[in-house]
């Protein structure tokens, strides 16, 4: 009889066990049935509630939700999941996939998890199918140390064989031949990977060194004309590095500038007159190269929004709303329509933005502090980056750029790239507040490493506009800050 009831509560677990998994198995298929209706579905909590089933698949899927959100934190809590998910080689092998990429960009993060992803490698057969071998080369982009070159090649010429689609063998060989030190190689096979992966713009970019501002758009303008073959991230990405380069060489330019008025201010009489039509000169120079450098960020991102890419719509309006002289508020009400259709919470942080371009008529300060308000309740991730922008623009008062620091460095605890290149801005222009070109070297180090692209190019203009003495400081406020945000 003991027996008996032993032999049916052991069946009833197992049976309980097998309906929990299915329950979370249907769960996680509708799951992403949403996400596959709408990418920016809210399935956070529908996840997080099937990961407590101990389920490796959904752990994977939430890991790559959070790591949407660009947070340190949120950051670190995918890694988490995806080691959970990964199970030591004996789970879900794509999550190694996930973990490389995310570490990719953070130079910080990258090297914190060497030691753990240096192990993943011995813990699972490198070729036992497509997936390995997939998880493997990601592995070897992140981390090119790691696999010796002839393995790489093995490896590479195993997954071209074996791949059917949304194979990228350029980019995997573009690495290679970079960690063989064959530059010229190198590069033209990232020129290849632009059509495949859009991970090879930046790449490329970054091995172009002393150069890169001149010949990255130089090279790019060649691939106007095959833009319609190119994968639309390629294309936004191509907008975003232009944007960057365009905008650091013009603020180059208009430090030159300065400097060369500091350095002649004294003169008198003829002298001073040529150094006024030289600067006249300058200026008018910096004019008609912004026109031709807006119209090319806006080939590309134009572009992208044909094929209705949320991100570039993201890019434009907030392109507009920085540089609220060359377009008008229409246009960028008109995309905000749009992004609104499948991002409501973006397309509201972007009426915010609106709604504090001083010289609109769509100034509204009281608007933009009450949808941020309802923007921190929703917990929209750049909530408190938007409260910040208001205080240090002065859209409701005067300037308060203390407030607005300390509302950027609650956010860089959390480990959000952006806040840390916000604070770095702020010292840096000195608008309300003493500028201070060391603390915005610190702080852009940071960003930077951080994986904030546009840190680059903050940090060449403060190259170009500190004392060795400022540097120094700079450097020695680096390693304190990173010490106090626990980086």
């Amino acid at each position: 009889m003991k027996k008996g009831i032993v032999y049916f509560l052991i069946s009833l677990a197992a049976t309980i066990c097998t309906v929990d998994v299915a329950l979370a198995s249907r769960g996680l298929d509708e799951i992403r049935y949403a996400l596959f209706k709408d990418p920016n579905a809210d399935v956070m909590e529908d996840l997080r509630k099937l990961v407590k089933f101990g389920d490796r698949q959904s752990m994977l899927l939430l890991g790559n939700q959070l790591v949407q959100q660009n947070s340190m934190a949120n950051s670190t809590e995918a890694l988490v999941l995806f080691k959970k998910a990964f199970a030591e080689g004996q789970g879900e092998i794509p999550a190694l996939t996930a973990m490389a990429r995310i570490l990719d960009n953070n130079m910080r993060l990258r090297k914190r998890q060497a030691n753990y992803i240096k192990r993943s490698l011995q813990q699972y057969p490198l070729t036992r199918d497509p997936q390995t071998l997939t998880a493997t080369l990601e592995v070897f982009v992140t981390y090119p140390n790691f696999i010796n070159n002839k393995q790489a090649e093995e490896l590479i010429s195993l997954y071209q064989s074996s791949c059917l689609a949304f194979c990228r063998p350029e980019l995997y060989r573009a690495v290679l031949a970079e960690q063989q030190g064959n530059k010229t190689l190198a590069l033209q096979l990232y020129e290849k990977a632009f059509f495949s992966d859009s991970r090879a713009v930046f790449r490329y970019y970054k091995l172009l060194g002393d150069k890169q501002d001149t010949l990255f758009p130089l090279y790019t303008r060649s691939l106007q004309d095959q833009v319609d073959n190119l994968p639309v991230t390629t294309i936004h990405s191509i907008a975003s590095i232009l944007d960057t380069v365009f905008s650091t060489q013009r603020s180059l330019a208009i430090l030159k500038g300065r400097q060369f008025h500091e350095q002649n201010k004294g003169l008198t009489g003829a002298a001073n007159e040529r150094v006024k039509a030289e600067i006249e000169e300058l200026r008018k120079q910096i004019t008609e190269q912004f026109s031709k450098d807006e119209n090319e960020v806006n080939f590309w991102l134009d572009k992208a929004i044909e094929r209705n890419w949320v991100p570039a719509m993201v890019s434009k309006v907030n392109k507009m709303t920085s540089l609220p002289d060359s377009y008008t508020p229409e246009e960028a009400l008109g995309l905000i329509e749009r992004i609104a259709t499948t991002q409501p919470q973006n397309a509201k942080a972007l009426t915010v933005s609106v709604s504090m371009v001083s010289s609109w008529n769509t100034l509204n300060p009281p608007k933009s502090y009450e949808l941020i308000q309802q923007l921190q309740q929703e917990q929209y991730p750049s909530a408190n980056t938007l409260l910040a922008t208001l205080y240090s623009r002065g859209v409701l008062d005067e300037p308060d750029q203390y407030r607005a620091i300390t509302i950027l460095e609650g956010e860089a605890k959390k480990g959000y790239p952006s806040a840390f290149y916000a604070i770095a801005g702020i010292y840096y222009q000195g608008r309300a507040i003493c500028r201070d070109k060391a603390k915005a070297y610190a702080y852009v180090l940071l960003a930077n490493e951080l994986g904030e692209f546009r840190a680059s190019g903050l940090k060449k203009q403060l190259m170009n506009d500190m004392t060795k003495q400022e540097e120094q400081q700079g450097r020695t406020l680096y390693k304190q800050l990173a010490k106090e945000y626990q980086l």
